[in-house]
């Protein structure tokens, strides 16, 4: 499969991890130049310096006919565009874009893109449908089950309460692409802090659920 990833940093690292293997015919094309060399040493593959809204670039990246086109910047419109070029110009059969403003997420389908992926979005829409007390952790499959995203509130008896994302070992088996910190939505980074009523999201497979979910449950002594 030819997988086409644009942009985003530990989002990209992740996705790339995911599709990385000789099945698959990874393109990797980003506009922040340390972003790709990190990218690219972290995952021994190429990665392009260029933007993803260029036709030229997306040529000069041989973007053409893929079947999966996935794009993972902060801003919305960058996105919608990206998508659309790849799309309408390059032939791309199927693309997903990450939107920060829940609103777009049907605009977004409404105006052609094949799936929008918000994590606000998708912690709204599981709220909306909680029919138990169980409301600490709870998970939302998306793209037909092949990859979940784990909720987690954290109280102050969890072992991870007070520690920063870098000091969790779950890099192997997932990502955390949301801290929900007093109302409002953070992309975080290696230094994040887990403050106690923060919810976090991590997005990971079935197959590393448990294992990650059994780190961040543990208890302090």
């Amino acid at each position: 499969m030819k997988i086409v990833i644009a942009d985003g940093y530990n989002e990209a690292d992740y996705m790339i991890s995911l599709f990385n293997n000789r099945h698959n015919e990874l393109i990797v094309i980003n506009e922040d130049e340390d972003t790709c060399r990190y990218l690219s040493q972290n995952n021994n593959i190429p990665v392009m310096y260029g933007r993803c809204t260029r036709f030229n670039e997306l040529e000069e990246a041989h973007a053409e006919n893929a079947d999966l086109f996935i794009v993972l910047s902060n801003d919305d419109y960058k996105n919608y565009v990206a998508c659309k070029t790849a799309k309408q110009l390059f032939g791309v059969k199927r693309c997903i874009a990450t939107v920060a403003n829940p609103k777009n997420v049907t605009i977004f389908k409404q105006l052609g893109i094949d799936s929008a992926v918000c994590s606000t979005y998708l912690l709204g829409q599981r709220v909306k449908d909680i029919t138990s007390v169980d409301n600490l952790i709870s998970s939302l499959s998306i793209e037909d089950d092949k990859i979940i995203i784990v909720e987690l509130v954290v109280t102050n008896d969890l072992e991870i309460c007070g520690k920063t994302i870098a000091d969790i070992n779950i890099a192997a088996m997932g990502n955390i692409s949301s801290v929900i910190h007093d109302g409002n939505a953070l992309i975080p980074n290696g230094q994040t802090v887990m403050n106690e009523n923060d919810r976090i999201l991590i997005v990971t497979t079935h197959e590393n659920k448990n294992r990650i979910l059994n780190i961040l449950r543990k208890k302090k002594k």
